[in-house]
């Protein structure tokens, strides 16, 4: 069900900048504003945010060695604390700099900030920001946009919602929040965010609030709907029920990729949407439907748009599938890995890191660990040489979730 809306908008604090701003090239990250690696460039940092296993200990920003020139390729060489335990480190981005990165504790409501601009390899702790005064909670995605970072707030500080987006400066400071309700009143959910420049439109997705989350009823009691925004205005034109909880949004790469697919966890789909006619709305289709029990976690594409990988939790492996035609995917390789969660792409397209800690209300018996899987037309195969460490801490167990490269 499509539901088209014409909502007020709300002033976007510096609106006229985040409407100007347009892409030089292809962005290597989620984000069309960061300015990280460029297409002729390889990572050799590997930045993993990692919760304590057991709550006990301090959270903490990992950082791995992936220059494969390098005497301690594949090794955690660093950690840098939050200073706390229990925040359920999950999601974290960069700035628009990428000098900064912005890490969430999705159940402590806090919002670490790290310089990773002065000695990339030796983070440092900026400063923790308390994001009650918002009025929001659940800090889940990180999005980086001119003077600052959107983040995908999923519920309200009591627990319940409505979802939200919240805008920080780069300093974490309050700007402004545009809740998502839907038309009947009811608050709506969140969960990521991707923003199309060319089309002006940005999408958002559910997953549950806060609270069914931490009482562990989040799979009966999560959202359905895509909600697609008017990007410069910050007004919510449609609101698209799906599967159950559709959790990434990713866009097709670059000025020529105005579609899109989003990975619904707990209804085994995946769907895609297109600019459908004039007035720019989207049109959903499911696209793949990959069977009970898969629970498709993330999704990655390509850099030219020819591979969609997704990771099934639930089924224990990774996929890749051929896009060419984005409306009929074909499965063209798939490698087991236990329980892959998290997943990153190469800006070269040639190298898919994957993690597999979810929840800590979920990660019971799941042993921590990273994977570094070589990609390309020829299929996918794991690196054997890669293997970090996540088991072997002084503070025990730490569950390695979102990463970022530089």
């Amino acid at each position: 069900m499509t539901i088209k809306l014409a909502a007020a908008g709300l002033g976007l604090l510096a609106v006229g900048l985040l409407g100007a701003v347009g892409p030089a090239s292809i962005s290597r990250d989620e984000s069309p504003f960061v300015k990280g690696l460029g297409p002729g460039e390889r990572e050799t940092i590997l930045y993993v945010w990692v919760r304590d296993g057991d709550h006990q200990d301090s959270d903490f920003l990992a950082v791995v060695d992936v220059d494969p020139a390098s005497d301690s390729y594949g090794q955690i060489t660093a950690t840098v604390p939050t200073n706390s335990p229990a925040n359920e480190a999950h999601h974290f981005g960069y700035n628009v700099n990428a000098d900064r990165i912005f890490g969430a504790g999705m159940f402590s409501n806090k919002l670490f900030i790290y310089d990773v601009g002065t000695d990339p390899h030796n983070p440092t702790l900026m400063k923790t920001v308390d994001l009650d005064p918002t009025g929001y909670s659940g800090p889940h995605t990180m999005y980086a946009v001119p003077g600052g970072v959107m983040l995908a707030m999923l519920g309200a500080v009591d627990g319940g919602g409505p979802g939200a987006l919240v805008l920080v400066d780069d300093d974490g400071n309050f700007q402004q929040a545009w809740p998502v309700v839907r038309p009947t009143g009811e608050p709506g959910y969140m969960y990521d965010i991707g923003v199309k420049l060319e089309m002006n439109r940005m999408v958002t997705s559910s997953w549950a609030h806060p609270g069914h989350i931490k009482d562990g009823s989040h799979m009966e009691q999560s959202g359905t709907e895509a909600v697609v925004w008017d990007w410069t205005e910050m007004k919510i034109l449609q609101v698209e029920d799906l599967d159950a909880a559709p959790l990434e949004v990713r866009w097709l790469h670059g000025p020529d990729g105005l579609g899109g697919f989003t990975n619904a966890a707990f209804g085994n789909t995946i769907w895609y949407w297109e600019d459908a006619d004039e007035d720019g709305t989207l049109e959903f289709s499911m696209v793949i439907d990959l069977g009970e029990g898969a629970a498709p976690m993330d999704m990655r594409i390509s850099y030219d748009n020819r591979f969609l990988y997704i990771s099934l939790r639930g089924g224990g492996k990774v996929v890749q599938y051929d896009i060419a035609d984005p409306k009929t995917p074909t499965l063209l390789s798939e490698v087991a890995l236990p329980q892959p969660t998290m997943m990153r792409l190469s800006p070269d397209s040639e190298r898919l890191y994957v993690t597999n800690s979810l929840l800590s209300l979920q990660d019971d018996e799941v042993e921590f660990g990273a994977w570094l899987i070589n990609v390309g037309a020829d299929g996918m195969m794991i690196d054997e040489g890669f293997a970090p460490d996540f088991r072997g801490f002084p503070t025990g167990a730490g569950g390695p979730h979102d990463m970022l490269l530089k």
